[in-house]
């Protein structure tokens, strides 16, 4: 499975830096974690892991992320307790389809207002 810290990254770029993100790339997420949301395969870090990688900015910017992330790690006297895994990489598929869903409907919202602006030129005789 995908390490914990690049799912969090990819989420936290999808946050953060969405102008990373065409829309096309959105799209194309959308429909690359579909039928990984409910039920996620074992090669499930495959095949996000190869989405991201055939992003040549995205992956960039997850490796950097990863590793901040990892630069900045505290150390905790009391290791945590191991959540149930699978149950919580299925979580973490549905936040971040959630997540792309919610950035493409930010954009179709922001496009839909622009194209119904009124004609500034109109001559309302």
């Amino acid at each position: 499975m995908l390490p914990n810290p690049f799912l969090q990254s990819l989420l936290f770029l999808l946050e953060k830096e969405p102008e990373l993100f065409s829309t096309a790339d959105l799209q194309d997420l959308q429909q690359t974690l579909a039928p990984l949301e409910n039920d996620p395969p074992k090669n499930a870090d495959q095949i996000l892991g190869d989405w991201c990688k055939a992003r040549g900015p995205i992956i960039d910017s997850l490796i950097r992320e990863v590793e901040n992330r990892q630069n900045t790690k505290e150390v905790k006297k009391v290791p945590p307790s191991q959540p149930n895994e699978s149950a919580r990489v299925t979580n973490i598929f549905q936040e971040l389809s959630q997540k792309v869903k919610d950035k493409l409907s930010e954009r179709t919202d922001s496009t839909n207002s622009d194209s119904v602006k009124p004609d500034q030129n109109q001559n309302n005789d």
